[in-house]
């Protein structure tokens, strides 16, 4: 048997590609590298981010998914499916049943006692709380812009739309509005016109008409910065009197564990079942009512209110609300007891120029465990962390002293000061800001809230019509109100305020000038 030769070296039958090998080398060395990296290490879940997975789990259920509604529970179950896309905000919002006059549109919400989203139509005029019968398609044409215009301007100052006692005002081709609240014959609006920049005029131009036939002077409560550049180059009078405190929860140290590690530690503590045995939850009223639930709500909110009014010390800024006006724009956030009973709750409501919400009010009965307030806004947090919403608005926090005033003489200015500051001296302002700090608000979200008036100086009623307003009580304030008038008639007795009132005729509208009181109106100045 012959056997066959094989050469001795390596011939070309049985040579090897140089660049298959190159590739398999690659592969191999690639692979080794691969069964050599560590695995990827599993991180637990946060104590904040066990809460805000399970308040959104109640809320998502088969909600339909969409990442560019700030609806939460839209936002929410987007959020769940979903851990890396960018979430374009938007909003969704319902408003009230609206009423008109003639060419102008005016909407008064009237809110009952019930807790039913139960909104009755006024009539236009003034001095009218009669019920409205009849509708037309007009009505219902301007009940939508309105919901669009609150969608996407709606903004903090905005929050009387859950206070029956505001009124809106939208122009006549339905691209803006605004809404105000008519006090010593002062129509005082609420934050900015709800437009773009550009229709700043026409509505108040609209408005003007409107309040001639009233005699109605104006001005702004809670402005923001934008309209007040836009009042400045009217030459209407400015002054900086708060700002608006914003946590972002995206990245809030207390809420991710790099700071305030007490209220974590206590809110850990109320929600375990062998020590608080509290509870949260979530109700969103869009998705079905439950009325029993919302009596018990109302209850929480009334007897919170009924300790505060009793407890003697005076407030500013703060809102009387019908917690279940309009439902449908609100989220609650709810503490319940051991036996299932609520004894506290937050109400989150869109702002839709913030891409973001405003939390108010956040409240708990007398006899409801130590921080239950704390708790409901941690749980808030984590809840809009799990949406990736970075804006909650705390509201209002007036300044102790006046920031930037512009439009009127140093001296009077000076003295303008001096009044806010024996005011606010009362009001003790300092404990909500405190609250506000140990969260750790945002300082590169807050922004600073205006009061505007017509040009030149305003006037007593102008003043005491803000002051009406933001719900300060002269009589409850803790110093003699005799000061505040003292302060009050330095004012009017200054050369610059004599001369201002003399000079502001020119500047304002008939309606303005009537809405000035004269040298005898010493009774503004009371409550």
């Amino acid at each position: 048997m012959s056997i066959p030769e094989y050469p001795s070296s390596s011939s070309e039958s049985f040579s090897v590609d140089p660049e298959k090998k190159s590739l398999r080398e690659k592969r191999l060395k690639v692979n080794k590298k691969v069964r050599s990296s560590p695995k990827p290490k599993w991180t637990p879940e946060t104590f904040s981010q066990k809460l805000g997975h399970s308040l959104a789990d109640g809320l998502i259920k088969e909600a339909p998914i969409s990442g560019d509604s700030l609806d939460l529970v839209e936002r929410l179950a987007f959020a769940k499916m979903s851990t890396t896309k960018t979430v374009t905000s938007t909003m969704t919002m319902t408003t009230s049943t609206i009423t008109r006059k003639e060419e102008t549109v005016v909407v008064s919400l009237g809110l009952g006692e019930s807790t039913e989203s139960l909104v009755s139509v006024t009539s236009h005029s003034p001095r009218s709380k009669l019920p409205r019968l009849i509708f037309d398609l007009n009505d219902f044409a301007a009940m939508s812009a309105l919901e669009e215009l609150i969608e996407k301007y709606g903004r903090v100052s905005h929050m009387g739309i859950l206070d029956g006692s505001y009124t809106f005002f939208i122009t006549e081709d339905r691209k803006a509005a605004l809404y105000y609240k008519v006090k010593d014959r002062i129509a005082v609006v609420g934050g900015d016109p709800l437009c773009e920049l550009s229709l700043f005029p026409q509505v108040l131009s609209e408005f003007e008409k409107y309040r001639k036939k009233h005699s109605w002077g104006f001005a702004f409560l809670g402005a923001g910065e934008t309209f007040v550049e836009y009042a400045k180059e009217q030459k209407w009078t400015t002054m900086c009197f708060g700002v608006e405190r914003v946590l972002n929860p995206m990245t809030n140290p207390v809420l991710h564990g790099n700071a305030g590690k007490s209220i974590t530690r206590m809110s850990k503590n109320l929600l375990d079942l062998k020590k608080g045995g509290i509870t949260l939850e979530v109700y969103t009223p869009r998705n079905g009512k439950n009325i029993e639930l919302q009596q018990q709500l109302v209850k929480v909110y009334e007897e919170w209110r009924n300790r505060r009014n009793g407890s003697g010390r005076p407030t500013a800024y703060i809102t009387v609300y019908d917690p279940f006006a309009l439902p449908e724009i609100m989220t609650y956030i709810y503490s319940k007891d051991r036996a299932g009973v609520p004894n506290g709750f937050a109400a989150l409501r869109t702002l839709g120029a913030n891409k973001g919400y405003h939390l108010d009010p956040y409240v708990a009965t007398p006899g409801a465990p130590k921080g239950i307030t704390d708790l409901l806004l941690y749980g808030t947090m984590a809840l809009l962390d799990t949406a990736r919403v970075s804006y909650l608005s705390l509201g209002y926090e007036p300044l102790d002293d006046l920031g930037e005033i512009t439009g009127i003489p140093k001296a009077v200015a000076k003295i303008s000061r001096k009044v806010h500051r024996r005011i606010f001296q009362g009001l003790r302002v300092a404990g909500k800001k405190g609250f506000h700090d140990k969260f750790r608000p945002d300082e590169n979200q807050q922004s600073n809230l205006y009061l505007v008036f017509p040009p030149g100086i305003p006037s007593l009623r102008h003043m005491t019509s803000i002051v009406h307003i933001a719900n300060i009580r002269l009589r409850e304030v803790a110093f003699s109100k005799g000061s505040v008038r003292r302060a009050v008639e330095d004012l009017k007795e200054s050369k610059e305020y004599v001369v201002g009132q003399s000079d502001s005729g020119s500047g304002t509208t008939s309606s303005d000038n009537s809405a000035r009181p004269n040298s005898t109106d010493h009774g503004a100045i009371s409550e």
